[in-house]
């Protein structure tokens, strides 16, 4: 018995076979992963503020009136903003009308009322005009201040397409959100690729200069 297990481990006819089975079970189940992933790809839509700039700078003229004034129409605005709010399609397929649950439309709010949606701008081009507009929320009770922001309507929205839309608000600045997001089987991404990928980098700047036996400046 003694002979035999010494044949057995030092039979290199043996290894190749263990080491074959076990390449043939890697490469298949890379295969089918990789199959599997290509015929269901991820749907990925992100949406995030990339500015929001008041006129003016208030703290400057605080307890004294300031020389500027914004009107729109006959209001005059006392914290005028303007904000830029990106959507984008960072999947590696199109989206498709039919992914908004039942035809709703994605809603974003400001914190403040959209006054007027000055300009709106798609890469590469679409015609979006009809597509992209303001709602209104009378809210819960009849007491509670209308609350509106914008919509984006159903539409097909192709893979890497980048939806800019600036809007004017009054009033200090509030975090811009997503209150509807009906889209179906699509994973929300809060955030700008630029952004996740600098703080992945600064954590791994982080966790190299920690292992030096220098200090590192």
């Amino acid at each position: 018995m003694e002979i035999l297990a010494g044949q057995w481990w030092q039979n290199l006819d043996v290894w190749t076979l263990v080491v074959t089975a076990i390449v043939a079970l890697g490469v298949g189940w890379l295969t089918a992963w990789a199959t599997l992933r290509a015929s269901n790809p991820k749907y990925k839509l992100g949406w995030w503020e990339q500015s929001n700039t008041p006129l003016f700078a208030e703290s400057r003229w605080a307890g004294q009136s300031s020389p500027l004034s914004v009107r729109l129409g006959s209001t005059h605005l006392e914290k005028p903003r303007i904000v830029d709010l990106v959507i984008t399609n960072l999947g590696k397929r199109d989206i498709t009308a039919a992914k908004f649950h039942e035809g709703a439309p994605l809603r974003f709010s400001f914190g403040h009322p959209v006054l007027v949606i000055l300009d709106y701008e798609s890469q590469p081009a679409a015609g979006l005009s009809q597509l992209i507009g303001t709602y209104t929320d009378i809210g819960s009770g009849s007491a509670a201040p209308p609350v509106s922001g914008i919509e984006l309507r159903p539409t097909l929205l192709r893979k890497g397409q980048r939806v800019t839309i600036t809007v004017l608000v009054d009033g200090d600045r509030e975090a811009t959100r997503c209150i509807d997001f009906p889209l179906v089987d699509v994973d929300e991404v809060l955030e700008a690729p630029s952004a996740v990928a600098r703080e992945i980098g600064m954590g791994v700047l982080a966790g190299v200069t920690r292992s030096l036996p220098f200090p590192f400046r």
